[in-house]
């Protein structure tokens, strides 16, 4: 299974949120590529890098996400405010490895089938974002009435190449993954899951690599030093 620490970018600096709330950030890292470049070093095969300001619609950070493609040699899939087929591209040309369609996927389906015919499966990868069992929008600040368990089976059937799924209720806040909801996701599609928030000790990663998720995305147990990408490693990869 995959450890794919987190890159999350506001106002050009590497921060994590709680429960995807802006306004309760706390800045890691002044210089984002600061933070990719050691958790390249510590062993980390591929980087979640999500642009927050795009996501939240307030600005984007093209040019620090830029820095990180150009100064790193792992692979690196990149989020956040990516609505339309010319985004997806720009960021593909800049050597992204794959680019994940948030609400902009739920809004327009379409553009995610665009995006598979034209990039191939492996580079478009869709957020699936839980509340209450419904799907959130816009930087998680909406809630649809989608149920997630749906939504997941319709782009799954578009061979899409990952569906990222996070319930935000658990995001940033160190208490614990939603196994049962991961569970679900994964045996609801035949497509590659790759689960993200709440993850707080190594105990969390062996109980999800057991889920059968492809990857697990880590952000704030890594920053608050809980553990490292080296260690992450180390603990899932003999699990069955």
């Amino acid at each position: 299974m995959l450890v794919i620490p987190a890159v999350d970018i506001l106002g050009g600096k590497c921060v994590r949120l709680f429960r995807g709330d802006p306004k309760r950030n706390k800045v890691y890292y002044e210089d984002p590529l600061e933070a990719a470049q050691l958790l390249e070093s510590q062993g980390a095969e591929l980087i979640h890098l999500i642009d927050l300001d795009a996501a939240l619609g307030s600005g984007q950070n093209i040019e620090a996400i830029q820095r990180i493609l150009e100064n790193i040699s792992v692979k690196v899939q990149v989020g956040g405010g990516i609505r339309t087929l010319q985004k997806a591209d720009e960021l593909l040309k800049l050597g992204a490895y794959r680019v994940i369609f948030g609400t902009a996927a739920v809004k327009n389906p379409v553009l995610v089938k665009d995006g598979v015919r034209c990039y191939g499966s492996e580079s478009v990868a869709v957020a699936i974002d839980e509340k209450d069992g419904k799907v959130a929008v816009h930087g998680w600040k909406n809630k649809s009435e989608l149920d997630y368990l749906e939504l997941a089976r319709s782009f799954g059937s578009m061979d899409v190449g990952a569906l990222i799924f996070t319930p935000i209720s658990v995001d940033g806040t160190l208490k614990g993954p939603q196994i049962e909801k991961t569970v679900k996701i994964v045996e609801a599609v035949d497509v590659p899951v790759i689960a993200s928030g709440g993850v707080a000790k190594l105990e969390d990663l062996v109980a999800l690599t057991k889920t059968g998720v492809e990857g697990v995305v880590v952000g704030t147990a890594i920053y608050e030093k809980k553990f490292t990408v080296k260690e992450a490693l180390e603990a899932v990869k003999n699990v069955s």
